[in-house]
């Protein structure tokens, strides 16, 4: 529960800060106003307008004229935020990292489905400097890394999760012959299988998983 309470001061926090950043004069100092600072994630005023043109950028274009899905948005970020700060902290805690090289690796992979200088061009238009997007992009990397060796791998799935799981997915299948979205694609084989078992029980491990990180790492 001090938890819970100590989140949710985080959150109405950042919204209330963002509040007094719209309506207070122009810093005149040229010092970086901190929101939040711990020993492993500092965030700036100017961090979290950032990751609020990045969050915008999935949003249509006219949110700010419905006020409360403007809200609603900022909040989830606010959430969001203070969710990676238990990751990244546990991430440190365990000495989980990723290298430049790892990250220019996966960011040359991921820009394979941009041709040509698409992807400059959606950073310029939605306003996202490079290098905050590479920034992100490393700490998305980090804690895909925590989860997947904290979590992920440490679930243990035995022949009868299998065979429920396959039973299920037969049904589905069954009953969603109309290729909706949530219809599974046809599994080729037992080894396909386990990792989506493995997903699905990630996925429903994962609210217990991020309390108990909260705990360790307050």
């Amino acid at each position: 529960m001090k938890n819970f309470f100590k989140k949710s001061f985080i959150c109405w926090f950042f919204i209330g800060s963002l509040g007094l950043m719209s309506c207070s004069e122009p810093a005149t100092e040229k010092s970086p106003r901190f929101l939040i600072k711990t020993p492993v994630m500092t965030i700036t005023s100017s961090d979290f307008l950032e990751e609020l043109d990045l969050k915008r950028a999935a949003y249509p274009y006219t949110i700010h004229e419905n006020p409360a899905e403007y809200n609603e948005m900022v909040i989830h970020l606010v959430r969001m935020l203070s969710e990676e700060i238990i990751l990244l902290s546990a991430a440190a805690g365990k000495g989980v990292i990723v290298t430049d090289s790892e990250v220019d690796l996966a960011e040359k992979e991921f820009k394979k489905d941009y041709p040509d200088d698409s992807f400059d061009q959606i950073l310029l238009e939605n306003a996202i400097s490079y290098s905050f997007w590479k920034k992100r992009f490393k700490k998305n990397m980090i804690i895909d890394k925590l989860i997947d060796q904290e979590l992920k791998k440490k679930i243990e799935i035995t022949s009868r999760d299998i065979v429920e799981f396959y039973k299920k997915y037969r049904m589905a299948d069954a009953q969603d012959s109309d290729n909706k979205a949530l219809v599974l694609k046809k599994i080729k084989n037992e080894q396909e299988l386990v990792s989506r078992l493995r997903f699905q029980k990630t996925q429903d491990q994962y609210e217990e998983w991020i309390q108990q990180l909260g705990k360790e790492y307050p």
